[in-house]
């Protein structure tokens, strides 16, 4: 057999090798995590008693109804300034904001009282609600809540009415309405405890699946 034929018929079977592997995985079983994908990484902001500031880093977050969203909370300084007043914002770390977001979810509003200063974060109060806007996110959900759910020491989950949206106007599409693809928006990665980018636009929704009808 000469060498260039012996060089096809390695080549013949490794590609039938990559095939056979392409239709037949391997797959590793977990044991149940929370690992629903993607996380948003979620900044909520409330006001302490005095009119401080206040800050949290959230993941477990998603839509509930067209309307309202739904939050998993714990324990926190947020936790009790809800108690208090049920407005609060909703915004979405993006790369630039990345650290500061992080720092926000690592400190705690009950032992570092200035934590939004250090944060580097400047912020209004919300048009309709009782909470702060922060303005180095490209758009902010003013929000109130409707209902907690499974109320107890250790939290709740929080069904929050959306009352208003505000987008930074660089943040726009051509259309006027927000461009998620601008904001450089993360996700957390709850496998490997990091923060993705979310990537480019890839299709289109409610549309390109038709073309397997």
């Amino acid at each position: 057999m000469t060498t260039t034929r012996l060089l096809n018929n390695q080549h013949i079977e490794l590609v039938l090798y990559r095939k056979t592997l392409l239709e037949y995985r391997i797959m590793k079983n977990f044991k149940p995590k929370a690992w629903l994908l993607p996380q948003p990484v979620v900044i909520i902001g409330t006001y302490d008693a005095d009119g401080t500031p206040n800050a949290m880093n959230a993941a477990w977050a998603g839509q509930w109804d067209m309307n309202e969203i739904m939050i998993s909370l714990g324990s926190h300084a947020t936790t009790e300034n809800l108690n208090r007043c049920p407005d609060f914002t909703v915004s979405f770390a993006t790369v630039e904001t990345m650290v500061s977001a992080d720092y926000v979810g690592i400190v705690s509003g009950k032992k570092v009282k200035d934590k939004i200063e250090k944060a580097g974060w400047k912020s209004t109060k919300g048009e309709n609600v009782e909470a702060p806007v922060f303005s180095c996110f490209p758009m902010t959900m003013e929000c109130r809540i409707k209902e907690k759910l499974f109320e107890s020491e250790t939290g709740f989950y929080l069904i929050g009415e959306i009352v208003n949206i505000v987008c930074d106007e660089t943040y726009l599409a051509e259309d006027g309405k927000p461009d998620v693809e601008k904001m450089n928006i993360i996700s957390f990665d709850p496998i490997h405890n990091g923060y993705i980018a979310l990537g480019k636009r890839v299709g289109n929704a409610f549309h390109d699946g038709t073309a397997l009808k």
